[in-house]
């Protein structure tokens, strides 16, 4: 049986290789990862456990890696003259970086910053490597990808194979760039659309618009929630009101938006943080897709899920047509005049 394997030689490189059959043992897998990508020196491999949400597990036994497919990391040991191969389009510059990545820990560690460098310098792949999701929602994309094949019928997404999609590809793809740009965001889902068809989106466009526009947004929040956490990459770009600068004055005097302001942001309802409002809007999705709506649940879907589009549309300021795909209830006829009246009280 051939076994498909997605390797994590160092932080910046990352191959795909196939081998015909699984390998009899854990050194006989490490021979033949030598063999195939040019590795040199000794490490230990660590596979994602999807028993464990994809958690890493140092190999002690061929057997317990996945069946068909799986994502190795090589854990190079001290003392160690780890040399990945270079790539015909790799700079010098960056092959250093490369071999620097994976060599002993006791003659480099790399810091927060030298990890940011790694990824700032790194180009985006191209096609993107959809990473393997949880066990559960690897079989529903199986089965799903089989139907698709056979009838042409599109698998249907539930809110939580949705969300599991968007946080593991936010997770790898702000491990390559924080903040990529919209042809690389479109680019991921493109990818994820060939990989599984199941989730083609049905319709005459391209059927992978609204997954762009979910990655987008779901990239966003990851980052806020990185910055919460205390990472100074994400947080240094984060234009607070009220900030200081080093002369001890604040960047923006901007008085706080009120309702009605073209830049007003409420603050989120008691016991919501943007995470839990992101669920309430997926649960208000899923239900403008039923033949017959409950409009009373999605009026108060909506209400609860004011905030967070105003800091969407403040922070973001997203094409109509992704509110669209994000929003579809705020098009409503009823919502129209909702929504209005929410925004500007008291104007006729």
């Amino acid at each position: 049986m051939a076994l498909l394997l997605r390797v994590h030689v160092s932080p910046k490189l990352i191959r795909k290789i196939q081998l015909s059959t699984v390998p009899e043992s854990v050194k006989q897998l490490q021979d033949e990862l030598q063999a195939k990508l040019g590795l040199e020196g000794d490490f230990a491999i660590q596979y994602e456990d999807p028993d464990f949400g994809n958690a890493l597990c140092n190999l002690m036994d061929i057997n317990e890696l996945p069946a068909g497919r799986a994502v190795l990391h090589l854990i190079w040991e001290e003392n160690a003259s780890a040399s990945p191969p270079q790539t015909p389009s790799d700079h010098s510059a960056i092959s250093s970086i490369d071999t620097a990545s994976v060599s002993s820990a006791s003659s480099f560690s790399p810091s927060s910053s030298t990890q940011t460098y790694m990824r700032s310098t790194s180009q985006w792949p191209n096609p993107f490597p959809i990473p393997i999701f949880s066990y559960d929602v690897e079989l529903k994309l199986r089965k799903g990808n089989e139907v698709y094949e056979k009838a042409g019928a599109n698998l249907s997404v539930t809110r939580n194979i949705k969300m599991e999609i968007l946080d593991k590809l936010a997770q790898e793809m702000f491990a390559i760039k924080a903040y990529p740009d919209k042809n690389e965001i479109t680019s991921v889902a493109q990818e994820l659309v060939s990989k599984h068809p199941c989730l083609k989106e049905p319709g005459n466009g391209t059927g992978y618009d609204g997954w762009a526009t979910s990655i987008k947004f779901k990239l966003g929040n990851y980052r806020s929630k990185l910055s919460e956490a205390g990472c100074s990459e994400v947080a240094v770009n984060r234009k607070r009101r009220g900030e200081e600068d080093d002369s001890g004055t604040n960047r923006f005097s901007l008085k706080k938006p009120k309702r009605g302001e073209v830049n007003f942001i409420p603050d989120a309802p008691e016991n919501f943080n943007d995470e839990s409002l992101e669920n309430e809007r997926c649960i208000l999705e899923d239900e403008m897709k039923k033949r017959d709506k409950n409009m009373a649940l999605i009026t108060q879907k909506m209400d609860i899920t004011f905030s967070l589009r105003r800091k969407e549309v403040v922070e973001m300021q997203p094409l109509v047509k992704e509110m669209q795909l994000r929003w579809p209830a705020l098009f409503l006829k009823e919502q129209g005049n909702h929504s209005y009246s929410h925004s500007c009280p008291g104007v006729d």
